[in-house]
């Protein structure tokens, strides 16, 4: 049976999307460890449909107070317009978020809001692992990024999403990314992550990283 011309450009307009979609979900399992490693729980995923940032609004001695690790901030930074804190039940250990911005996100704002506004993210949360997990961890990530690199998209700075390791303070870390740009990185009781759009260089993120004291 022929198939008529409109049903053929109906599927190959369907074709397009899906392929579309399934490249921006191959380049976030690049930023993401893959289910099939070990230890993935702490990464905080950003991707369409975005939701509004987690946790409740909190000022700096109420985040600190609420979580049992040492919030450190960085010193090439200026101070957070926001911090978000997110703690059990809602979440599986305790987190913060800041945010640093030019102006305060507007209520139910997202990560993708406050990127795109040239702002970036800083979340530390609780690590529960061995350094030596959280160094599997990390370049378990790594290898899912080379993995699907050859599904990635390129983007306007030629990065196709593949991740390396990089050194924050004698710790190990993972930066890179071709629609966020991200660092992530564990120390003895915090995992790391930083995000910016990508019109904010990789290096300039592990700059800001390596900002951050570690006593």
């Amino acid at each position: 049976m022929k198939l008529k011309w409109k049903n053929i450009r109906t599927l190959a307009l369907l074709a397009t999307v899906i392929l579309g979609i399934s490249s921006t979900f191959i380049y976030l399992s690049a930023f993401s460890p893959m289910t099939n490693q070990p230890e993935t729980a702490d990464f905080r995923p950003f991707y369409p449909p975005a939701l509004p940032i987690p946790g409740e609004e909190v000022s700096f001695e109420q985040a600190q107070a609420s979580v049992p690790f040492k919030i450190r901030l960085p010193t090439k930074m200026g101070t957070p317009v926001q911090i978000n804190l997110l703690q059990p039940p809602q979440a599986t250990t305790e987190s913060a978020t800041m945010i640093y911005a030019d102006n305060k996100p507007s209520k139910g704002a997202t990560d993708s809001d406050v990127m795109n506004q040239n702002g970036i993210i800083l979340f530390e949360e609780h690590n529960r692992k061995t350094l030596n997990q959280s160094i599997v961890n990390i370049r378990a990530r790594i290898d899912s990024s080379v993995q699907y690199r050859k599904y990635s998209i390129i983007n306007e700075n030629g990065e196709d999403g593949v991740l390396q390791e990089v050194d924050i303070n004698g710790y190990v870390g993972c930066a890179g990314g071709n629609v966020y740009h991200c660092v992530s990185w564990y120390t003895e009781t915090t995992y790391y992550q930083l995000t910016s759009n990508i019109k904010i260089p990789v290096q300039q993120l592990i700059e800001i990283a390596q900002s951050i004291p570690i006593n």
